[in-house]
């Protein structure tokens, strides 16, 4: 299994870097974050040692962007029908869903890691607070996991990359901006149980906690599960296929 995962893992990057697929998405991200980090986040009104106004819009430029990394990923095997072949092969389902879902969070590391000669300059002309920083970026390299993990499940639903990118926008968008207290407040939950679902489910919650330093590990497993979740999914809508 372990050796069909990075087979098919270094397919799948290759299949990225073979188009103008990934260098389109890594510039798109660099110039959005910029101009998003400078005249979005002040960035020279606030106190910046810790980037929070890098890292406070991460969330929504992520969850426009990796459904871009994540739409063809079955869709398009689904639409050119070599999903039948791949599935007809001896090679393990798990270490398929796994390979593709690697292969976008490899890219969205690799686009993360074009942001560090930033982290580098400020380090050079201002004082930074290095540990919130690192906190920062592990909030980013969650987050990602997971909205990966989203957009493969979705991808594995549709025969059209456009629609899966579509839906797995709207999924993630939802996530992001999606207010959970409304729904839970109407349930009738005594305050202190409804406050507390609230709090497990909002995904601003655990994501603003992580990026000003307060890990812990109710933050950690919601993302943890997350992408758990959507990778069973996943599986399962795979596996249903083959059968």
């Amino acid at each position: 299994m372990i050796k069909q995962f990075f087979v098919i893992l270094k397919k799948e990057l290759a299949a990225f870097f073979n188009t103008n697929l990934a260098y389109i998405l890594m510039a798109a991200y660099i110039l959005l974050s910029m101009f998003i980090t400078f005249f979005l986040g002040g960035f020279f009104s606030i106190n910046n040692a810790d980037l929070f106004s890098f890292f406070y819009f991460q969330s929504f430029v992520f969850a426009f962007l990796t459904p871009a990394f994540t739409m063809r990923l079955w869709a398009e095997e689904r639409k050119s029908g070599t999903i039948e072949f791949l599935l007809t092969q001896p090679v393990s389902i798990t270490a398929i869903v796994l390979a593709k879902f690697f292969a976008a969070w490899v890219l969205c590391l690799i686009i993360l890691t074009l942001t560090i000669p930033f982290w580098i300059y400020m380090n050079i002309y201002f004082e930074t607070d290095n540990l919130n920083i690192l906190c920062g970026y592990l909030a980013c390299i969650l987050t990602a996991g997971s909205f990966c993990a989203l957009g493969c499940m979705v991808s594995s639903f549709n025969a059209s990359p456009v629609s899966s990118y579509i839906f797995t926008s709207f999924l993630c968008g939802f996530l992001v901006f999606g207010n959970f207290g409304r729904l839970i407040s109407r349930a009738g939950l005594p305050e202190r149980i409804s406050s507390r679902i609230q709090n497990s489910l909002n995904f601003d919650k655990h994501y603003y906690d992580i990026i000003s330093g307060q890990i812990s590990l109710d933050n950690l497993l919601y993302f943890v599960l997350l992408t758990v979740f959507a990778l069973w999914l996943n599986i399962v809508s795979i596996d249903y296929k083959r059968n």
